[in-house]
């Protein structure tokens, strides 16, 4: 009988090999292969774009990164070390970081992902994400701190730009809004903003009607007299002169506080907040009083034009075309009793 041909007895590697197989997972043994963890730190302070930092007690740098260092300037490593952050950048900035230094050693607790701005002297603006953290020897001992930052000023360049993008589409959004509730000819707000306005005008009031304040607001419904005529005679230039014209009046001769629009074709609409009925006429009839002493002038020739009124006082009317339909009426009193006048 033939012996059982034996295997060959492990060949032991040498020192400076790895085997291809996966590694036993025994801890007791490193693959001398592997770099230590000196060589480790050195790798990733002399290639890390990010800047890694130690300081000792007194704040002092006693280790330097090549990102870290090179952010000085053309320093080599050596002129970095013993120094302070006193050295290299301004004093707010450097008083700043010092005070973090020593909270962290008194606190033991770490700063994670702080926001910093370097305003550097030739007007260039740094941002840096920084995290600080307390440094202990082997024996557990505080020796100091260490940092490491990321230079983010891209990233905030970013930010700004579209922070700056952001707000012309808003205002531009704004622009579109307001475009879509004026009157192009006449510069006011046009009838769908109108009754938008007045519905919540009327909300408003009856709220406080409703805590038994007597506040109240007016409607005041007008158009110009005889306004096909001037068109029909005089052309439809002069007629959109004479729109302008009477728009231009309104905002010089209303408040702040009052609502202005081109209701439609040659009428035109006020709502008069905090205004009761006296009010409301007597704005009414001396508003009537400007336009017609006030001629306007198309081609070197002058032109005198009047206006009829209706005025509308909000007491608690069930909703705003019951108000309207008031001032609507007195205006056509107004033009049926002879036109220039308020009703």
């Amino acid at each position: 009988m033939t012996d059982k041909k034996r295997s060959p007895p492990n060949k032991a590697l040498p020192e400076n090999e790895c085997p291809d197989r996966p590694a036993e997972k025994s801890t007791d043994r490193i693959c001398p292969c592997l770099l230590s963890e000196t060589e480790l730190l050195r790798v990733i302070m002399e290639n890390s774009q990010d800047s890694f930092y130690f300081k000792d007690k007194d704040s002092r740098f006693i280790l330097s990164s090549s990102a870290h260092t090179t952010r000085f300037g053309s320093f080599a490593k050596e002129d970095v070390i013993g120094k302070t952050d006193f050295d290299f950048y301004p004093e707010d900035f450097a008083q700043n970081a010092l005070r973090d230094e020593q909270e962290i050693m008194r606190t033991g607790r770490p700063i994670i992902g702080r926001i910093e701005r370097w305003n550097k002297e030739n007007g260039e603006v740094i941002w840096f994400s920084a995290s600080k953290y307390p440094l202990y020897d082997d024996t557990g001992e505080l020796i100091g701190t260490w940092g490491t930052t990321r230079d983010i000023t891209d990233l905030k360049n970013t930010e700004k730009e579209l922070e700056h993008v952001n707000q012309e589409y808003e205002n531009l959004n704004n622009k579109l809004k307001e475009l879509s509730v004026i009157d192009e000819l006449s510069g006011l707000h046009n009838r769908r903003h109108f009754y938008d306005t007045l519905n919540k005008t009327m909300k408003i009031f009856a709220r406080v009607r409703g805590r038994g304040y007597k506040s109240t607001f007016s409607l005041v419904l007008m158009d110009i007299d005889d306004f096909k005529i001037i068109n029909d005679t005089c052309g439809h230039l002069v007629g959109d002169d004479a729109i302008r014209h009477v728009a231009h009046l309104l905002k010089k001769n209303t408040r702040l506080s009052d609502y202005v629009f081109r209701y439609g074709g040659d009428e035109f609409a006020v709502i008069l907040p905090d205004t009761d009925l006296f009010g409301s006429k007597e704005f009414a009839n001396r508003l009537r009083g400007v336009v017609e002493a006030t001629p306007f002038v198309h081609e070197d020739k002058k032109h005198t034009i009047t206006i009829s009124l209706g005025t509308a006082t909000y007491l608690d009317q069930v909703d705003s075309v019951e108000l309207v339909q008031e001032a609507d009426m007195n205006l056509y009193t107004s033009k049926s009793s002879g036109k220039n006048r308020a009703t």
